[in-house]
């Protein structure tokens, strides 16, 4: 976690709006601190920061005795450990070069350290109805190709784009499909003909039409993939993924069909999807979602955790008390890595809130705090233990 983010950690520590958790990482962080015992300060740089970050906690502790329902008092010891903390940041001591002194900041948690695990990109590959690869990861726009009556666009923001030149014609044409690939690491959005918006999460593919034209709107997914579906209740919209279909007329919502996951979940964010399985069919209503277990007829219907479900579209991983294994086998898709397990670690369990964009580290120090698993990086592979 760079200085920025502490200091502002700090801040909200002593403004009373910092959470269990925000404590937790700023009092591990402390005690780390506390080891670096030669730490070259001078004394009048240290006194005269502390004296002027303690004003500041004396008139915030004064502030919470006069309005008690606002904050709770702190511990004295908390409140100076915050001070210093932000000593250390004040003077720039978090960026020491000797070898001693380098070794200790590089393990401090969130740090970013020569072997930190860069999180995923968009990049994606395109294939076309020839075989032709297009790969969308670089720096080109503009019309990319032109497959049947559609071109297509790869516009500023990296948004693969279809835009049939003239909607009236080619209703009867063949169909012409299109493939778009995003690896381990990667995620991608595309905006079919009919103006129906797909992100693709990691290690996920999409195959479609370039125009849509007959009775129904066909797609197939593979990985997982939200949905933003243009209506058409003349076109119904059809995902299939695996051996489930799910049927649309226009509406939002997110699946999650990975082969190494034991089903498929579907989870409906607004609107109706009818979900079918052979000859089972189930209607979602929004908050809800279906679950369709490999080799298993039946499908199961029940409320929907959203937060956590759409976490990822929204740049976050949101877990709710998942075992740490489940939770490593989503970072691995995102991070690109594998996952070695040590000792009872994959059975803990796990619950919280971090940005996707963020390195490794800052998810891994969070599992470390709160669910007591430590962890080691060597190149790609991240070793969990006790």
């Amino acid at each position: 976690m760079e200085k920025q983010r502490y200091l502002s950690l700090l801040e909200k520590y002593l403004a009373g709006k910092s959470t269990r958790k925000e404590e937790l990482l700023l009092d591990e962080y402390y005690k780390r601190l506390e080891a670096m015992s030669d730490v070259e300060l001078s004394g009048q740089q240290e006194n005269l920061l502390k004296d002027s970050i303690l004003k500041k906690i004396r008139s915030t502790i004064d502030a919470t005795e006069n309005k008690p329902q606002q904050m709770p008092k702190r511990s004295l010891r908390i409140w100076y450990a915050a001070a210093s903390v932000l000593v250390m940041i004040a003077v720039g001591s978090f960026f020491i070069h000797t070898d001693k002194k380098t070794a200790m900041v590089s393990n401090l948690p969130g740090n970013i350290k020569p072997e930190d695990i860069r999180p995923g990109s968009n990049k994606a590959v395109l294939t076309l109805s020839n075989g032709k690869q297009i790969v969308l990861n670089n720096p080109q726009t503009g019309v990319l190709a032109k497959e049947g009556t559609a071109r297509i666009i790869k516009k500023e923001n990296g948004e693969l784009v279809y835009d049939p030149e003239d909607k009236a014609t080619g209703q009867n044409e063949q169909p012409v499909y299109n493939t778009i690939t995003v690896p381990r690491g990667g995620q991608y959005q595309v905006v079919l003909a009919d103006g129906s918006k797909v992100f693709l999460n990691a290690a996920s593919s999409l195959t479609y039409p370039t125009r849509f034209s007959g009775r129904y709107r066909n797609v197939e997914l593979k990985g997982e993939g939200y949905f933003e579906v243009a209506k058409n209740a003349a076109m119904p919209f059809i995902v299939t993924a695996n051996d489930v279909q799910v049927r649309v007329l226009g509406t939002h919502f997110n699946i999650s069909a990975y082969a190494d996951d034991a089903s498929i979940t579907t989870t409906l964010i607004e609107g109706a999807v009818s979900l079918n399985k052979g000859k089972l069919s189930k209607l979602l209503a929004p908050g809800q979602q279906g679950i369709s277990a490999f080799n298993n007829p039946e499908i199961l219907v029940q409320p929907a955790n959203i937060e956590q479900t759409m976490g990822w579209v929204k740049g976050n991983f949101v877990f709710k008390d998942l075992n740490i294994k489940e939770v490593m086998k989503i970072a691995s898709r995102w991070y690109d890595i594998e996952v070695e397990y040590r000792g009872n670690a994959q059975s803990k369990k796990f619950g919280g809130t971090t940005s996707r964009f963020s390195d490794i580290t800052e998810l891994l120090n969070y599992m470390k705090i709160t669910g007591g698993v430590n962890y080691k990086i060597e190149g790609r592979r991240v070793i969990l233990m006790n």
